[in-house]
């Protein structure tokens, strides 16, 4: 028995097989006493029956209402009741001592040929692989059969970084929508200057933003983390023309002055109009649509304005909420103009080659 943190944990071997276990938040004596009490069910093998009585199904509807209601925020609970539903199928009937890393990596080959991104696909294996740890800590299982399980490899070149006229497009367009014509603009626009997350713009309230200091505190975020950010001038004049025409304590609302919960249909409109999309012909001469800008992608570009402008990753990353700089450097991508421009400080005159009183012509000095 060993102590981490503020939890006492359990680790040992009997008959080949390694169990483990957390014994939570109690004093050395309690956790002595649940060890005992398990090792004699391992031994005369009433644990192990025990075991083959959970089916996934049981221990997922577990998951999702005893922990994942209560200790995530309300987007990540709706997540992983997608990916339980897309779960379900292939692990819905398993006992969960049957369940391997073998067919957790079948399972992530046949979404993928069914045509699921890698995205969505590393969303359903973390809930799985959650589950599975989640039935170790409650006794169901010894160990955690899907800790080798890997993420597959997700493409983040396809971010999307807006050049100045496709803003101009986009911000042009999104005038044009008459619904909801009242926030579309000034919810990209506020994207663009702040690097804020779309969730944390539909829960931005009107007590969360700064005037007289030139901040919004930022609450409810991804990291759970509490965060300011700063105000510029376009930012700070949106902001203050919200706070003096919504009628509501939220600073994005619906027409009955609730939160925002979903994007509306009209960016989606506005980004197509904007030529922000692109389409290819299939083999049956149908368009298809293989990338379009994504709300996220005003993030990406605020991210990637930054560093174009030199501004260090530290500071970057306290605006943006990043906790690693791994995750602060996929938001700067620099455009190939900015990468040409960076190469073009290397240009100069070629220089004038004399030998006495012998000046080799121009055309000669670069051959």
């Amino acid at each position: 028995m060993y102590k981490r943190g503020q939890c006492f944990y359990s680790d040992f071997f009997h008959e080949g097989t390694r169990y483990r276990k957390s014994w939570g938040q109690v004093s050395r004596s309690v956790a002595r006493e649940k060890e005992a009490f398990w090792k004699r069910e391992i031994r005369n093998g009433t644990y192990a029956q025990r075991l083959r009585r959970v089916t996934f199904e049981t221990l997922a509807e577990k998951y999702l209402k005893d922990y994942a209601a209560v200790n995530k925020k309300a987007s990540t609970f709706l997540r992983n009741q997608n990916s339980n539903k897309a779960l379900q199928p292939h692990f819905g009937g398993r006992m969960i001592g049957a369940i391997t890393a073998d067919l957790a990596e079948q399972y992530k080959r046949t979404r993928l040929e069914g045509g699921a991104k890698p995205a969505t696909v590393n969303r359903d294996i973390d809930f799985l692989r959650s589950t599975i740890k989640k039935a170790v800590e409650w006794g169901y299982l010894a160990y955690n059969p899907l800790s080798t399980v890997k993420h597959l490899k997700e493409d983040n070149e396809k971010m999307w970084v807006l050049t100045e006229p496709e803003e101009d497009k986009l911000l042009a367009e999104c005038d044009k929508c008459r619904q909801p014509r009242r926030y579309l603009r000034e919810l990209v626009e506020l994207a663009l200057n702040t690097g804020m997350r779309l969730g944390e713009l539909q829960g931005l309230k009107k007590a969360d933003v700064h005037l007289r200091e030139r901040y919004i505190t930022v609450t409810g975020t991804k990291t759970n983390e509490n965060r300011n950010v700063p105000l510029n001038n376009r930012a700070l004049e949106i902001a203050g023309k919200l706070l003096a025409e919504t009628p509501s304590d939220y600073l994005f609302c619906n027409q009955y002055g609730k939160k925002l919960t979903v994007l509306t249909n009209s960016f989606w409109h506005a980004v197509d109009k904007a030529g922000l999309s692109v389409r290819e012909e299939n083999s049956g001469g149908k368009m298809k649509l293989v990338r379009r800008f994504r709300f996220h992608d005003l993030r990406h570009t605020f991210g990637s304005r930054l560093g174009m402008g030199g501004i260090e990753t530290k500071t970057i990353m306290e605006i943006m909420g990043h906790r690693t700089y791994k995750m602060a450097m996929r938001y700067q991508h620099p455009t190939p103009g900015h990468k040409l421009a960076a190469v073009s400080i290397l240009n100069k005159a070629p220089p004038k080659v004399t030998t006495g009183n012998f000046s080799a012509p121009e055309n000669l000095v670069n051959t």
